[in-house]
């Protein structure tokens, strides 16, 4: 069951966290990367930045309209490129109140509401607005998790040649 409070409480909290996280990185730091497959922190912020854009929020504004709208395509013209995480990190946080915002002006939602969703050339996919819901709080959660593993291997970096080892198994 959705409880809209509490979801609505949550990605507040996760837009604040993102923010602790981010704020106080230098250049050098959102730049750097721990290895060549790995986003550094300007690549994450940018696609959470372009999320909150044009995934979770217009996805069940197509879902909630009268009648619900099919999922548009995705187009990659649509992704805004940033020029630094401060950046990213400003816009991310604009376009979430802007998302909260339209949260809390819904008035009793249908979260049964189905639509589906195209996923490459073969697959897809039905999901209930709830689950697109649901989504966009656990995609904030995978999101935080890669941020705090790009700060632990840069503190790992940074005070080489010593050791974390004290602090216990990552």
């Amino acid at each position: 069951m959705i409880k809209m409070g509490k979801t609505i409480q949550q990605l507040m909290i996760n837009a604040e966290i993102v923010r602790a996280l981010v704020q106080p990185i230098s250049n050098e730091q959102a730049n750097w990367k721990p290895d060549a497959q790995t986003w550094n922190m300007i690549e994450v912020m940018e696609h959470v930045y372009n999320e909150e854009r044009i995934d979770f929020r217009k996805h069940l504004k197509e879902m909630f309209s009268n009648p619900p709208r099919p999922w548009e395509t995705f187009r990659h013209e649509e992704l805004i490129s940033v020029e630094s995480c401060q950046q990213a990190l400003a816009s991310f946080l604009k376009e979430r109140q802007a998302s909260l915002e339209w949260l809390q002006s819904l008035d009793a939602p249908d979260w049964e509401v189905q639509s589906q969703a195209t996923f490459g050339p073969d697959e897809v996919l039905t999901f209930k607005a709830g689950d697109v819901l649901g989504s966009w709080v656990a995609h904030d959660f995978l999101h935080i998790r890669q941020m705090n593993e790009l700060l632990y291997a840069w503190n790992v970096q940074q005070v080489s040649p010593y050791s974390v080892r004290y602090a216990g198994g990552w």
